[in-house]
């Protein structure tokens, strides 16, 4: 799992099959296909790629927002995203909620589950925090289109942006995810869950 996240974090396009040869080489041994595909799918990880127009991957109402939208203040749009983390003696995940056009982490929360009840504290902490966005923009996890998450934002009046299939929906929060990997994340390798979710506290900086 290490393997795997190290190489997507490189190359968020490596699928199962890819990763599969890829791990192969490095370990110098055969895994099965089955074992691969249940491991991505443990960590939350799905290669991206342009879909045809016609796949929709997830059944939701909710559509992509920013399409032909300038973003030209702060709190007009915030991303947010979950990515697999690696910690001493297993593994979690964070979710991150970041400003658009400031590039400002508005705030993280790490959870060693993918329930939504993380996802729902880290936006009402930043929203408390920094004030009420017009948009969050997310994928289409369950997590954020759930109702838990969907119920906070109606809430406080902000509306929800789901991005299609592929990079560029989420483009901002995927570069942050790989420089808070190594930059970060891969330093504190020895730590474990309740040591990150302390340094995370002090994420609130804005991307070079």
């Amino acid at each position: 799992m290490e393997l795997i996240d190290q190489k997507y974090t490189e190359d968020p396009t490596y699928g199962v099959r890819r990763m599969r040869e890829y791990i192969q080489e490095v370990l110098g041994k055969r895994i099965s296909l089955k074992r691969e595909r249940r491991l991505m799918r443990k960590m939350g990880l799905k290669a991206v790629y342009p879909a045809p127009k016609t796949t929709e991957s997830t059944a939701t109402h909710y559509i992509n927002l920013l399409k032909e939208k300038s973003i030209t203040r702060p709190n007009q749009v915030w991303f947010a995203d979950i990515t697999y983390v690696r910690v001493k003696g297993g593994f979690g995940y964070c979710v991150a909620f970041i400003d658009a056009y400031s590039r400002k982490v508005m705030s993280m929360r790490v959870s060693n589950t993918l329930s939504a009840d993380f996802c729902v504290e880290a936006a009402r902490e930043a929203i408390c925090k920094y004030g009420t966005p017009e948009v969050i923009h997310t994928d289409k996890g369950k997590q954020f289109v759930g109702n838990e998450f969907t119920n906070l934002l109606k809430d406080f009046g902000i509306r929800l942006s789901v991005s299609e299939e592929g990079f560029k929906g989420n483009m901002l929060i995927e570069r942050f995810w790989r420089t808070y990997k190594y930059e970060c994340l891969y330093l504190w390798e020895k730590m474990d869950l309740k040591s990150v979710r302390e340094e995370n506290k002090g994420m609130g900086k804005v991307l070079q």
